[in-house]
């Protein structure tokens, strides 16, 4: 199976009417210019999601007056250069087939074969996997693999309920009532999950497979790797990537971050994000130990941008120059953030399957603020790895992670409504999970918004008191009380803590997600500074908005630190310029080293050990800096 370092995914959307459609476009020039850019491997469209295909076929309808075979010709100049090549097909959407055959259509729940704006986007119609489109498909795919790519991407796998004739007549020979909206939605993901595993069938497995917009934990018996697909400026943020990159390389090692080079969403033309707001998404891969893989959409008629991908041989240049010590590196983590797996009901409620559990992603940046090394686990993964368990509110406690919790000999971190009575909560006398609003905790003698829910709990191993509001939020017929001061204790506890297990009582993380209070951050490091008090990582030094992680390989230890972050305008999170961290900043790794210097110019730096850790005179770093611990002589 070809090996992807460093990648690029070509879209190519095209609609009719491009009158000199590949005027300009030449398959040996675009393998030369991968070459230049340092890509080893390149996603290039067989049929796009307007339905036209870009090899002569005999299955698909081919885009009007092109001539020859793009698809064949790339494959065979990228091959020349030792650069992989995918072939993608949408799966589920294709426009020119269903105008062709109306009746692959998909009905939705109210009737209606379109939905949506048919011109603010593209997925105001799609195909019915239990009509003939099925096979056509399938026919598709092994005609493409006649080309001999190095892989088949499969995009718009999408869970979309469906009551076309065709669809009911097996629903209702499988016994299923169709007046269940559940039972619909549950027939429409098993027949995609069907649809992708026979994808696996005819796809050999030596040839990659990806398949994309179903969640990776419900396909990775199919699929050959896994794909984080995220545009930081675009709708999914930057809290997205260093949400799920923990949990991701939990589930799979060979492992992507999909950006592009989109100021907003797919597709646009004539927007190109500036170099180092690329490079930043490409340190945060280097970061959580992803591969980088840039998003593109070639024109019609010009192909490739060659300034786009001049600045992506440069920043892939330097990926590849690290490549000798991040490849094949791991990441040394003290905590875990704890999840409940993901269940066929999230993956069809929430269509792709990505819930952004704002618990979850106000952990994760807690965590990363305060340069603590962890992972995201699903709830039945091992725990023993960590000596730090955190558990948000929100998450279930099944009876197999109580368990664990209750064998566990490290330290536990728990919020809100994740309680659970006995066993490792037993400081715990008096709870109630009913959430109070306006509520206030006292933490080193001043009282602080919980901003949220609070339960109620009382322990005698109480460190800071739940305090309560003068009244409750209400109308009384004269006035909306708006304004709603702290009253005094009430007897109850905002924070337990014995033993190493602590319950906070209110929404700390998803609170954190929504306003960032100082406050909340302060109590969580007062914390974690006595839970883990020989973390791996201590970088109490670096801004709160750097990040820094520590990965290991062949028994040396690399440190990442990437202190550039977006600067929001207008709502939207923009990196128009490296962040500087001046010289002289110390750090300290866990373990006694021989030698200490920065990657990949192997600049050695001083360093002095002490009390079980090597501390380190960080050098100026513009955007991001590798170093590297060398010649281990002791670390836990």
């Amino acid at each position: 199976m070809k090996e992807i370092n460093r990648a690029v995914h070509i879209d190519f959307h095209t609609m009719p009417g491009i009158r000199d459609f590949g005027k300009n476009f030449d398959a040996a020039e675009f393998a030369r210019i991968m070459s230049e850019a340092n890509v080893d491997y390149v996603n290039f469209f067989a049929r796009c999601n307007i339905g036209f295909s870009y090899y002569p076929t005999k299955i698909g309808i081919p885009y009007p007056g092109m001539g020859g075979d793009m698809l064949g010709d790339v494959i065979r100049e990228c091959h020349k250069r030792d650069i992989g090549v995918s072939a993608y097909l949408n799966g589920g959407l294709n426009h020119e087939v269903l105008n062709r055959h109306p009746e692959w259509m998909k009905v939705d729940l109210q009737g209606r074969v379109f939905g949506d704006d048919p011109v603010g986007n593209n997925f105001f119609r799609s195909n019915c996997f239990n009509t003939e489109y099925r096979q056509y498909l399938f026919d598709e795919i092994k005609e493409v693999l006649e080309k001999e790519p190095d892989g088949i991407f499969v995009d718009c796998m999408l869970i979309q309920p469906c009551v076309c004739p065709n669809c009911i007549k097996k629903m209702t020979a499988l016994g299923i009532d169709i007046d269940d909206v559940w039972q619909v939605k549950k027939f429409a993901y098993d027949t995609v999950i069907e649809v992708c595993g026979q994808i696996r069938e005819i796809v050999p497995q030596d040839v990659r497979l990806y398949i994309n917009s179903l969640p990776y934990d419900a396909l990775n018996q199919y699929v050959s790797h896994a794909e984080i697909e995220c545009l930081p400026t675009g709708e999914w943020g930057y809290d997205y990537f260093p949400t799920f990159a923990p949990y991701f390389r939990k589930l799979a090692d060979d492992r992507l971050y999909m950006t592009g080079k989109f100021v907003g969403d797919w597709g646009e033309f004539g927007s190109i994000k500036h170099k180092a707001s690329m490079e930043n998404d490409v340190y945060d891969a280097l970061l959580y130990g992803y591969k980088p893989s840039v998003g593109d959409h070639m024109h019609p008629r010009d192909g490739l941008d060659k300034k786009l991908y001049k600045n992506i041989g440069e920043i892939f240049g330097f990926v590849k120059e690290l490549e000798p010590y991040t490849k094949g590196s791991r990441a040394v983590c003290d905590a875990a953030i704890v999840r409940n797996r993901f269940t066929v009901k999230n993956v069809i409620d929430d269509n792709i399957g990505i819930k952004r559990e704002n618990a979850l992603v106000g952990a994760c940046k807690l965590l990363s603020e305060l340069k603590i090394c962890h992972d995201v686990i699903d709830e039945d993964m091992d725990f023993a790895d960590y000596r730090l368990i955190i558990i948000p509110e929100g998450v279930e406690i099944t009876d197999g992670m109580k368990e664990r919790l209750d064998s566990f000999d490290g330290a536990v971190i728990s919020a809100g409504n994740s309680i659970a009575k006995g066993g490792i909560w037993s400081f715990i006398d008096e709870f109630d999970k009913k959430y109070d609003n306006d509520t206030f905790y006292e933490l080193n003698g001043e009282k602080y918004n919980c901003f949220g829910g609070c339960i109620r709990m009382k322990s005698k191993f109480s460190t800071s008191s739940r305090i309560e509001p003068y009244f409750e939020r209400r109308w009384d017929g004269k006035h909306g009380y708006f304004y709603i001061p702290a009253d005094s204790p009430c007897g109850y506890s905002a924070v337990a803590e014995k033993d190493g297990r602590v319950h906070i009582a209110f929404n700390i993380f998803s609170a954190y997600k929504e306003k960032s209070p100082l406050f909340h951050k302060s109590l969580f490091k007062e914390l974690t500074d006595r839970l883990l008090e020989d973390r791996v990582l201590k970088a109490d030094e670096l801004p709160s908005s750097s990040r820094a992680s520590v990965m290991e390989k062949d028994g040396n230890r690399l440190l990442h630190i990437k202190v550039s972050y977006p600067e929001f305008k207008s709502g939207i999170g923009i990196v128009e310029e490296h962040t500087v961290l001046p010289a002289g900043k110390v750090v300290a790794v866990k373990g006694e080293y021989g030698s200490v210097c920065r990657l990949p110019d192997g600049l050695g730096l001083d360093f002095e050990y002490k009390n079980g850790y090597t501390y380190v005179n960080l050098p100026e770093i513009t955007g991001y800096g590798l170093f590297e611990f060398r010649g281990v002589r002791y670390y836990v």
